[in-house]
């Protein structure tokens, strides 16, 4: 199984409530901040993400569905999605234009 059996087709980017943006590109990612950064660590929407996501990395082909259920965690612990591209945080090297 590769990381692209459990990579989502779109990243979910949340806005953490100590204000900073972080992105998560699968199933992956959403587990390891949900055992070990999640700010609740209860509810419904909370577990069903858990489970789901450890399901996605035992190749169950549910990606998707670890999506869908860490976007609703996140929205049980009051995170919301960041749709602004512009408020990421990007620790890349800017690029110059080539053109001056």
């Amino acid at each position: 199984m590769t990381e692209a059996d459990f990579t989502w087709t779109v990243p979910v980017e949340l806005e953490l409530p100590c204000g900073l943006t972080r992105r998560f590109l699968n199933a992956y990612d959403a587990l390891d901040f949900l055992d070990a950064e999640w700010p609740t660590r209860r509810g419904p929407a909370y577990e069903r993400a858990l489970r789901l996501c450890r399901n996605a990395l035992r190749g169950s082909r549910a990606a998707e569905l670890a999506r869908t259920a860490f976007i609703a965690a996140a929205d049980e612990a009051g995170m919301a999605q960041c749709l602004d591209p512009h408020g990421l945080v990007s620790f890349l090297p800017r690029t110059k234009n080539a053109a001056a």
